[in-house]
């Protein structure tokens, strides 16, 4: 290819790189509220919705407080039990899933053809997902998406891929917590193999599959549509570290049963899979922070086979507690990682593209 046909390409393709963020950009200048075709909005109701969803958080965290109190005996018992070695350990397990949260983050938005240092990855990851403490659904999208401005993440893009990331979470959650049907059988009855039906969602992670939930999703933000099937590599290299992500945080359930029993290779699939099952559930009861009270009843259940629901009870508000402090440490480990990639590399913008820039090839 000639040098002038080579220059003619690249100028091209800078070209409609460059229209797509300007539409982005004036897509989401758009003011929905001036739609006289948007539904109204009923300010009674929706103060109504308000003050009972608050209600609901703090009748729910009052009885986590509650539990936690009542239980604090075990609580310490749980921790003292546990050798520094294994403590450590714990703490390695929940920064390793973070990593691995912010790398299907990452990959995700690549699969959108946006791609961003590792480093700002992590300080918008990490740091928006506090939002998900505050009262309300919506939060921690919020934070994402205005600290990905920094970087020249679209907006649209960061909220789709947070949302993804959700999605594809809680889809390798119930695929894990297919381990744990058949412990709990004994306790649940036939009810538990219905949990074997969890690895079938995987189909939803098929690329043209998810490119249909993206679009759906940003359609319903009136933003500017992806121009073709997110990319298949990114998508499977995201649903491996979505994996990932479950063996670190089953390992440090694991490590917490330590003072009830022998831990086996059986104890640590189940508490896989029912750390899974109870995040999982967390995930969609969003309307709670952190899925406070959800979480911890479906993990309590999902131990009853190896542990009483005192003990699971106290396990389930230990791993609260370490995983609230692993949440504030990973944030500020964000921030750190993200100011390292500005030392070596120097400011760093996101690099966003049509999807269908990466399948058009060069004329020879």
């Amino acid at each position: 290819m000639s040098e002038h046909a080579e220059a003619g390409s690249s100028k091209a393709a800078r070209t409609t790189s460059d229209a797509a963020e300007d539409e982005f950009e004036r897509l989401e200048a758009a003011e929905p509220e001036n739609d006289p075709s948007a539904p109204q909005r009923h300010p009674m109701l929706h103060r109504l919705l308000q003050v009972g969803r608050v209600l609901v958080v703090l009748i729910v965290a009052a009885a986590v407080i509650y539990a936690m109190i009542t239980n604090w005996d075990q609580i310490l018992y749980t921790f003292r039990v546990l050798s520094w070695k294994s403590l450590l350990a714990i703490v390695i397990a929940l920064a390793c899933s973070m990593f691995a949260a912010v790398k299907v983050w990452q990959h995700l938005l690549a699969a959108m053809g946006t791609e961003v240092a590792f480093g700002h990855a992590a300080q918008v990851n990490l740091v928006g997902q506090l939002g998900k403490y505050l009262p309300g659904s919506v939060w921690a999208f919020v934070i994402q998406t205005q600290l990905g401005k920094r970087f020249r993440i679209p907006r649209a893009r960061a909220l789709v891929a947070l949302l993804l990331a959700a999605g594809m979470s809680i889809v390798t959650a119930l695929t894990v917590g297919a381990f744990a049907a058949e412990p709990l059988s004994e306790r649940w009855g036939g009810w538990a193999w219905l949990l074997l039906l969890g690895p079938l969602t995987l189909i939803t992670l098929a690329p043209p599959v998810l490119t249909r939930i993206a679009n759906v999703a940003i359609k319903l933000m009136r933003r500017l549509q992806l121009d073709a099937n997110l990319r298949a590599k990114h998508v499977l290299i995201a649903t491996g570290w979505s994996f990932v992500s479950w063996i670190f945080l089953g390992l440090h359930i694991w490590l917490l049963t330590g003072a009830l029993a022998d831990q086996t290779l059986t104890g640590y699939l189940l508490c896989t899979a029912a750390f899974a099952l109870a995040m999982a559930a967390g995930f969609v009861a969003f309307v709670l922070p952190s899925g406070i009270g959800v979480r911890e009843a479906i993990l309590v259940a999902g131990l009853a086979p190896i542990a009483t629901t005192k003990e699971a009870l106290a396990i389930a508000l230990a791993s609260r507690i370490l995983f609230t402090i692993a949440d504030l440490v990973s944030a500020a480990g964000g921030v750190i990682a993200s100011k390292v990639t500005l030392r070596r590399h120097g400011e760093h913008e996101a690099r966003t593209v049509a999807l269908s820039e990466h399948r058009t090839r060069r004329p020879e």
